[in-house]
């Protein structure tokens, strides 16, 4: 995610610990880790279960935006 980041600006991270962060796990869904969503205006467009490599997330990424 780190090396995402510095390649796209405009991309938005919200780490979320279910265990310490029980709430905001429930209100998302999330019940275990690690989870990725990428939203595009709000609307979630892609949820992952594992944690992807960084051609996986550029390529998930891609496809979330058209």
């Amino acid at each position: 995610m780190r090396r995402a980041q510095e390649l796209l600006e405009d991309l938005e991270v919200e780490e979320v610990n279910v265990v310490q962060q029980v709430q905001r796990g429930e209100q998302l869904g999330i019940v275990s880790t690690p989870v990725i969503r990428l939203l595009v205006d709000g609307e979630e467009k892609f949820r992952g279960t594992d944690t992807p490599t960084l051609n996986q997330l550029l390529t998930a990424i891609a496809r979330a935006g058209d």
